[in-house]
């Protein structure tokens, strides 16, 4: 099988799932639009949406040098080990934070069940990633099929029931769990044997050299996406963040392909360029870019056509048209210039240059955040997306650079490129 071929049933096998996922998704909060009212919905976009800033952040302290240092020459078992130790302490963090938000928000009957979910996603997050990193796409698209079906078959029966935000979050975590099911006996079986085995002192070079790079950049991509998300909600409730959720829904299926490709790529990168073959390390990028293009051209039609053509299907009457158009056209302007910077952005994080990415992605950061907040307070919540549209341009921008400086440092004779980028060069 060529190159090319082999390319093509990857990323068809890595996009694909995550995009069943997203569809799933998209029917239970459809579902939940219907069903609910838009405080109800915005809280549970809002723990969604902490869900998915989960993910970020164990890719950052988990999954993303998990990948590399298992992908490296010097592979060490030991700090392998305290992988699986941080990922439970991890999760349960994690799943403490979901459900005290849910309680903020109002949701304190439904909080523990938001604390549940939030715990079970982080677990198979990681176990997505481990098989991904061993490459062993099949079952990792597999959990992701297999949770799709078991929501949408959930999610039946639940509305047959009658829908509410509690019905919502235990459809999540009951899904969630028959993807667990799905990743497979051995990936459980290590995930606890091995936490207990693994030491957080091995996790120690990991954080000095990787984590604490990759997290803040997560932490300032997280500012720079979704400043919008926590300004709009603290300052006007769930009620006037729900309609920008909602509008949201339309791009989700770009958000999952992004993410889950780059599970698939960073790998591929790593080992190129450990072997020091830039070239084939570029030629994935431009795989990623084309694919991740592709999605957001599909995605956004869809969305177009029925925001033309048949909103009443989505959408209470109690939702302002124009208003759900403006921030559905912004969505896309985000998810664009998301699907442009990615691919560079995974290039540069499987050559380690976590820290200048960090850097970066703090002043980016800096910049959307200014721009939300003084956009929340002076105009429309619905405008606040302009922030996050300044924030990813500046980032695309900044991606463009930084990839342009590691082509530079990969040429023959460039010792003096690399020594001057090392000590001097983060902004």
């Amino acid at each position: 099988m060529n190159e090319r071929a082999s390319a093509l049933i990857r990323y068809g096998l890595a996009a694909s799932a995550p995009g069943a996922a997203a569809a799933a998704q998209f029917l239970l909060q459809l579902a939940l639009l219907r069903f609910v009212d838009s405080a109800a919905f915005g809280q549970f976009a809002f723990i969604l949406g902490l869900v998915q800033f989960g993910y970020g952040l164990s890719n950052a302290l988990i999954s993303t040098p998990y990948t590399v240092n298992i992908n490296a020459p010097a592979f060490e078992p030991k700090q392998a080990l305290s992988f699986f130790t941080v990922n439970l302490l991890f999760s349960v963090a994690w799943g403490a934070v979901c459900g005290g938000a849910a309680a903020v928000l109002g949701a304190t009957h439904e909080a523990w069940l938001f604390a549940f979910l939030g715990f079970l996603a982080m677990i198979r997050w990681f176990g997505r990633a481990h098989l991904y990193a061993l490459h062993r796409p099949i079952q990792a698209a597999a959990s992701d099929l297999i949770y799709s079906l078991a929501l949408v078959v959930i999610l039946g029966a639940a509305c047959l029931m009658g829908l509410s935000l509690a019905m919502g979050a235990l459809t999540v975590s009951l899904a969630t769990i028959a993807g667990l099911v799905a990743l497979g006996g051995d990936f459980m079986v290590e995930q606890f044997r091995r936490a207990w085995a693994g030491s957080l002192r091995h996790y120690g070079g990991v954080w000095r050299e990787q984590s604490r790079w990759t997290l803040l950049g997560v932490v300032s991509s997280e500012a720079t996406a979704n400043a919008h998300a926590y300004a709009v909600t603290l300052c006007a409730g769930p009620a006037a963040f729900a309609p920008i959720a909602a509008t949201s829904l339309f791009v989700k299926p770009i958000a999952l392909a992004l993410t889950s490709l780059t599970q698939l790529e960073r790998p591929a990168m790593a080992r190129c360029l450990s072997a020091g073959d830039m070239p084939a390390a570029l030629r994935g990028v431009r795989r990623f870019r084309t694919a991740v293009l592709g999605v957001w051209s599909v995605t956004i039609a869809a969305g177009v056509f029925v925001l033309a053509w048949y909103p009443h299907l989505l959408f209470k009457s109690s939702y302002d048209l124009p208003s759900l158009s403006i921030a559905f056209s912004l969505w896309a302007v985000i998810s664009l210039l998301q699907c442009w910077s990615m691919p560079s952005s995974i290039l540069l994080q499987a050559a380690q240059w976590f820290r200048p990415l960090a850097m970066w992605g703090l002043a980016c950061a800096a910049l959307a955040i200014l721009a939300v907040a003084i956009l929340v307070l002076t105009v429309a919540p619905i405008y606040s997306l302009l922030g996050i549209v300044l924030g990813q341009a500046v980032t695309n921008l900044s991606m463009v650079m930084l990839e342009a400086r590691l082509k530079r440092s990969a040429n023959p004779g460039s010792a003096m490129e690399r020594a001057e980028f090392k000590t001097s060069a983060v902004l």
